[in-house]
């Protein structure tokens, strides 16, 4: 029977045996806790699985404690009626637990054995999360009563739960499988707590909460009294109002074999949520409490660590994010995940963005965090902009906020766009040092700055042109943003750098604050008294059942190399290894919960070789799931080889991509060792044995050879191009020879697909693997440090206590990362990478994650 002292008693057995031959007095026959109306043992996840179904504690997103009362009108002989109070909470692997304790009013005209007499529960229970989909769960209770046949009960109830689809659940839960407890009635033993055993299913036909209907069926073996055992059918609904709550009913019915007539118990009532608080009531009506007039009523409270879908917070607020590093392409993609999720909260009327940094690493960044803005201001939110002293990028983001402020004694350091590459040739000569390179085209520029003293032509004029492009968007954008004309901007950017007031005076700024000031600045523009606080999102019980689809991002951030990735610290250098790369597709591949992957590419490229593993491995996935690549700062070279795999490229107009073209060569130290005093002496088995040796300079007949080889390579970056993109290797060639293009310029040349940023690539990626909208992420790789790093942790420093690149002053530090390169990859490797290319407004200080 369901708990059948309860109120919510559907308790089919408050029909149950009689003292007399009236059928219309029911005796309960079972001391159980008290009832859960409308709750399934499927997929009531709350507190209230601690007497339901311990297994779906498992599923407890975070605290909670609850309170449930029910009264019993004018129903005296009804077994149940009183209060529960529990608390639960996760505790960690996958463990929750809960404790309640249930105090029960036993009908005072029942007479033996109750005799009056109330009891009270106290039940204990685990629940343990197997997988997403199945949990199991155990408990124990026991009873406490002035009645010698209530008191010092003990059962045990176990449950499993399975939740194999969005849209199915199923559960069956074992109760007080130590049983039976009995009391004397005559000749016969009356059972008052005896095992029986319920099976549930429940279903979500849209895969969410917000519709559900459920089944179950309690099974009663037969008793001395009743001489056969019975099946009690129970139907449950719930059913979510936005913004309000949810709506839970219940019908429980019966067919006692030793009566001629039927009975049921059916409940209906309203709980409502607001943020983390919960409260409701309804009522029981039914035969099954004592007659066919009866009614009782229940109510239920409850507070938790947790929000319940689609339920406001209290009141609305305004939040604060603030930058005081720039973000790495890691933080750049929580950054923008953190805005969408603000964009979606409706309690959240204002944003305030407080930089005390550039905000992005990169233009292209940059870009994305505009078009964050922008939502956000679709959403209705207001968006404020404050800086003290900062950058071309932070005025590129700010410019879509509905207003900006300058710290009165601050300014904004931007004078225009610039790029400087260098030429150390010079250098390498007083060294001793020759660099001996081969490229497939002179718009492989990338060797130049070991081969040459100045830009060649060809690649002055492919800077030049990259610059003007970044230029015509930025200028563009700013204007669109400030409502301004693009000459407007233009001339403006002629008068920089500013000061607090001279940025006002160019439209580039709206006022002035200090940090003090922010709240009301930001009160003034949502039109009501506000203090800016931090966002979080909290935990949210689960929308729908079963292991959730998921979206794979993959991230393939750093110098692209052969074998393991790896981070050098005091270089700000991050490598990023064929090998490690080909698990983690690996394991995107084979998770079943992820149906769609977005590669986020955040390289220049490197090893053609490591390029081409990776291509492999991501061309394999693609045959199996949606794939759709995102470029971010650059995808150029060996990073653009790889996207060929995707099935829709994605880039920002200011992303730096193509480059595609090979280059191969070494360093001859030969004269550096002859000044310092060094002889080397070769001994080979074969002409080319030490080609690739740094003692010497190639041959003649090693070049001729070389040039084979590195139009071999290209001649396979042409295929995989070719192949990737649907077009023939003479169209690939006419837009490759290493020419690197901005995105905006890429999409005209057939290399990439949409403009659009991280967003708009995971909104088709949901689409293709029919996801929801806020499916997860799973994001790989996982942050890893490097043994570096560890063994810094475990001698109590930090990465931010060393001497990294950004302590070093500007001249030094952009030489030793021009120099990086030089320091990573072997010179015996075919290299698919482009030139380190600094487009900035001013400097940035990065979190180098």
């Amino acid at each position: 029977m369901r708990q059948r002292l309860t109120a919510a008693a559907v308790l089919v057995s408050a029909l149950g045996l009689s003292t007399t031959s009236n059928a219309g007095e029911p005796m309960p026959t079972r001391a159980d806790r008290l009832a859960s109306p409308g709750r399934s043992i499927v997929s009531e996840d709350t507190a209230e699985a601690i007497a339901r179904n311990p297994a779906n504690l498992a599923y407890l997103p975070s605290w909670e404690l609850r309170w449930t009362g029910i009264g019993c009108f004018d129903a005296p002989q009804h077994v149940g009626c009183g209060h529960a109070v529990g608390a639960a909470t996760p505790l960690l692997l996958g463990l929750s637990t809960g404790l309640r304790v249930d105090y029960l009013q036993t009908p005072w005209q029942l007479g033996f054995p109750y005799n009056g007499e109330d009891m009270t529960w106290v039940t204990w229970a685990l629940g343990y999360k197997l997988a997403d989909s199945l949990s199991f769960g155990l408990s124990i209770q026991h009873s406490y009563s002035g009645n010698a046949y209530l008191n010092d009960l003990t059962g045990l109830s176990a449950g499993v739960t399975f939740r194999p689809l969005r849209q199915l659940g199923i559960a069956i839960v074992a109760n007080n499988f130590n049983g039976p407890a009995t009391a004397p009635l005559g000749p016969n033993q009356q059972p008052l707590l005896d095992a029986n055993y319920v099976f549930g299913a429940a279903l979500r036909p849209t895969g969410r909460r917000e519709f559900e209907l459920g089944f179950e069926m309690r099974y009663l073996a037969g008793s001395q009294l009743s001489g056969s055992s019975q099946w009690i059918p129970r139907a449950t609904l719930g059913l979510d109002i936005p913004y309000i709550g949810r709506l839970r009913g219940d019908v429980e019915a019966a067919h006692l074999p030793y009566e001629e007539r039927r009975g049921f118990v059916a409940s209906a009532g309203l709980e409502l949520a607001y943020g983390r608080l919960t409260a409701g009531g309804g009522v029981l009506l039914g035969n099954g409490l004592g007659s066919s007039d009866s009614i009782a009523g229940y109510g239920t409270f409850a507070v938790s660590g947790y929000t319940s879908p689609g339920i406001p917070r209290l009141g609305t607020r305004s939040v604060s994010i603030r930058l005081e590093s720039t973000p790495g392409p890691r933080s750049h993609i929580a950054l923008l995940r953190k805005l969408w999720k603000i964009a979606d909260d409706p309690t959240v009327d204002g944003v305030a963005l407080v930089l005390r940094a550039e905000p992005a690493t990169s233009y292209a960044h940059a870009e994305e965090l505009a078009d964050a803005v922008r939502v956000l201001r679709a959403r209705k939110k207001k968006v404020l902009c404050s800086w003290e002293d900062n950058g071309a990028k932070a005025l590129y983001v700010c410019a879509n906020a509905d207003r900006t402020v300058v710290n009165p004694a601050g300014g904004l350091r931007f004078a225009g766009l610039r790029t400087q590459y260098l030429y150390i040739k010079g250098m390498l000569d007083k060294l001793g040092i020759r660099a001996d390179m081969l490229r497939v085209s002179d718009h492989k520029t990338a060797p130049e700055m070991f081969t040459n003293e100045h830009p060649s032509e060809t690649a002055a004029h492919d800077h030049a042109d990259l610059l003007n492009q970044y230029a015509a968007v930025f200028e563009k954008d700013v204007a669109l943003g400030r409502k301004m004309s693009v000459p407007a901007v233009r001339a403006a950017i002629a008068k920089g750098p500013f000061v607090a007031t001279e940025a006002r005076d160019v439209h580039f700024a709206d006022g002035f604050a200090f940090d003090d000031e922010l709240d009301r600045v930001m009160s003034e523009m949502v039109g009501h008294s506000t203090s800016l606080g931090e966002w979080e999102e909290g935990p949210k019980a689960a929308e729908s059942f079963g292991p959730r689809g998921k979206i794979g991002l993959l991230l393939v951030d750093g110098d692209m190399v052969d074998g393991r990735s790896e981070t050098i610290p005091l270089l700000d250098t991050k490598l990023v290894g064929s090998y490690t790369i080909a698990d983690n597709i690996q394991t995107l591949k084979n998770d079943p919960t992820v149906k769609a992957v977005v590669l986020r590419i955040e390289t220049g490229g490197g090893s053609s070789m490591s390029a081409d593993v990776m291509w492999r491995e991501l061309a394999q996935l693609a045959k199996r799931k949606p794939l759709i690549v995102s470029m971010g700062s650059s995808a150029a070279s060996g990073g653009y080889y790889i996207a060929t795999a995707g099935r829709t490229i994605y880039a920002l107009p200011l992303t730096v991509t193509g480059s595609i073209g090979i280059f191969y060569g070494k360093a001859d130290v030969s004269e550096l060792l002859k000044k310092i005093g060094i002889n080397v002496e070769t001994y080979k088995s074969a002409p080319r044995a030490d080609a690739e040796s740094f003692y010497r300079p190639f041959t003649e007949d090693e070049r001729r050879a070389l040039e084979v080889k590195v139009q071999q390579f290209y001649d396979k970056f042409l295929e995989r191009v070719s192949e990737g993109r649907h077009m023939t290797k003479a169209e690939v060639d006419a837009v490759g020879q290493g020419r690197v293009w901005t995105g905006q310029q890429a999409i005209a040349r057939k290399l990439v697909d949409k403009m659009g940023g991280l967003r708009e690539a995971l909104a088709e990626a949901r689409a293709l693997g029919g996801l929801p909208y806020d499916a997860p992420l799973r994001t790989l790789p996982a942050p890893d440090p490097s043994l570096f790093e560890r063994a810094l942790k475990l001698a109590g420093l930090g990465r931010a206590q060393l001497m990294t690149l950004e302590g070093l002053p500007v001249q030094v530090r952009d030489v030793a990362r021009a120099l990086a390169p030089m320091v990573v990859f072997k010179g015996d490797i075919p290299m698919a990478r482009m030139e380190w290319v600094p487009v900035e407004g001013e400097g940035h200080d990065e979190d180098g994650d």
